[in-house]
């Protein structure tokens, strides 16, 4: 319908005439926000009951752009993506939410690269992991599609945001490159679903989140001969079991403590700066009637 009315308006000043429009009469008093995904936007590790980043990117839409914004969060823990999928399918109250939604955000991969990539580094030397992981890759393609197809099938308007993931463990084996190489694999799957749909966009955390505080070269470096220096170039290390695995501080200061994993309140006050940039550039997408 909007491209109908867009290309109606260039035929009209076509032939020299320019419509009036009241773009006050045509902006948007609500927005609907839907999210869709797994326990990143389920909101784990969040203390503040905002459904991690949901909650919050509604409230800077909200305050920039002066408009009410009403979300609604279809997040759950341990999904990959066919889960979300199926469960999508089998909820109707999701469904229709997602008809109406102005702008869908969704995550996902997370789960699916868990139980690909975990489990490797803890059994197979360094150079076995990244051909094993690179193996499951098109298996998570179709997967990302259906769902992503299934999404689109039910709202072909809405402006669909699909986050990319992060290395949780960077901190702790910042000399284990294959790990973030192995995040990247996944990331390269949601970014080219999202190249090849229509008005989806790739949405990307992996910096700021895995590396925390640590942003610079130097800042990396540094710890990449601290943890080779330790040995802790393995989860299976008794130094790392015990910090994961214990009520021990976090060494990243975006990931919670209590399960070492999950971005915690200011991992998710990241994930919606981002993702509100992101939305702000297709603000002609969802705010106007």
């Amino acid at each position: 319908m909007k491209k109908i009315l867009i290309i109606l308006m260039l035929l009209l000043m076509s032939f020299g005439i320019s419509p009036k429009v009241d773009a006050k009469a045509n902006v948007k008093k609500e927005i609907q926000l839907v999210t869709v995904g797994d326990s990143l936007t389920q909101g784990v590790g969040d203390t503040t009951s905002q459904g991690g980043y949901e909650k919050r990117t509604a409230q800077l839409i909200a305050k920039k752009d002066h408009v009410r914004v009403k979300s609604h969060n279809y997040g759950k823990a341990g999904d990959r993506s066919d889960q979300i999928l199926k469960r999508v399918q089998n909820n109707e109250h999701a469904q229709q939410e997602v008809k109406k939604a102005d702008i869908i955000v969704m995550t996902s991969g997370g789960n699916d690269l868990q139980q690909a990539l975990f489990k490797l580094i803890q059994t197979k030397q360094e150079a076995d992991v990244l051909p094993q992981v690179e193996a499951k890759t098109g298996e998570y393609a179709d997967h990302l599609h259906e769902l992503m197809t299934y999404i689109r099938s039910l709202n072909a308007d809405a402006p669909i945001y699909i986050f990319g993931n992060y290395n949780p463990l960077y901190v702790y084996l910042a000399n284990r490159t294959d790990i973030n190489q192995a995040v990247h694999l996944y990331n390269v799957v949601n970014s080219e679903e999202a190249d090849q749909n229509d008005n989806v966009h790739y949405v990307s955390i992996f910096t700021k989140i895995t590396y925390g505080q640590f942003q610079t070269k130097k800042q990396r470096a540094e710890l990449a001969k601290q943890s080779t220096e330790a040995f802790t170039g393995t989860v299976n290390n008794k130094v790392v079991k015990t910090t994961l695995n214990g009520p021990n501080k976090e060494k990243n200061e975006y990931i919670t403590n209590t399960d070492h994993y999950h971005p915690n309140n200011r991992g998710y006050d990241q994930m919606s700066k981002v993702l509100f940039k992101a939305v702000q550039k297709q603000k002609n997408e969802w705010m106007f009637q």
